[in-house]
């Protein structure tokens, strides 16, 4: 999945929660989110991500590959582990950004190894390629929810 349908898909995901949980909307929350739902693509040196920092994709990408230690559970619980030691709407939505990257990537054809480095077992639900027409639908269908969700909500 391309940066802009992790963006608009982990939005229109948390959205609603935000609306009927705080009804506050927090501009570092939804920093927070927004790196969140692209840092998993920091091993890919052509994602947004890694095209904006230097050196660090190119070296994981070699040492796990695309996909790999940054796309896990494990890595997630880094993020939620940073959340509990430093509690503040930032880095809580990392994590939940964090997290949704990695659900949404596990809708895509490669899937994930959500439990690696313990199981090297890929988990794909296969709803969409990455940059294909199945992604631009989900992106398209996510606008039009995170759009309705600011008409209700606001």
């Amino acid at each position: 999945m391309r940066y802009k349908t992790h963006l608009v898909t982990s939005f229109a995901v948390v959205a609603p929660v935000v609306a009927v949980m705080t009804n506050n909307v927090d501009i570092m929350g939804a920093c927070g989110l927004a790196v969140g739902a692209i840092l998993p693509d920091i091993d890919e040196p052509g994602s947004y991500v890694g095209r904006r920092i230097p050196l660090i994709p190119h070296i994981l990408k070699r040492v796990f590959g695309h996909r790999g230690m940054t796309h896990t559970l494990l890595a997630t619980m880094l993020f939620v582990l940073l959340a509990i030691i430093i509690p503040n709407s930032f880095t809580c939505m990392l994590a939940i950004g964090y997290f949704l990257h990695i659900v949404e990537d596990t809708f895509s054809v490669s899937g994930i190894k959500w439990f690696a480095p313990f199981n090297s077992k890929v988990l794909a639900f296969k709803w969409y390629s990455t940059g294909k027409r199945s992604e631009i639908v989900i992106s398209i269908i996510m606008c039009g929810v995170f759009c309705l969700e600011c008409w209700w909500f606001l």
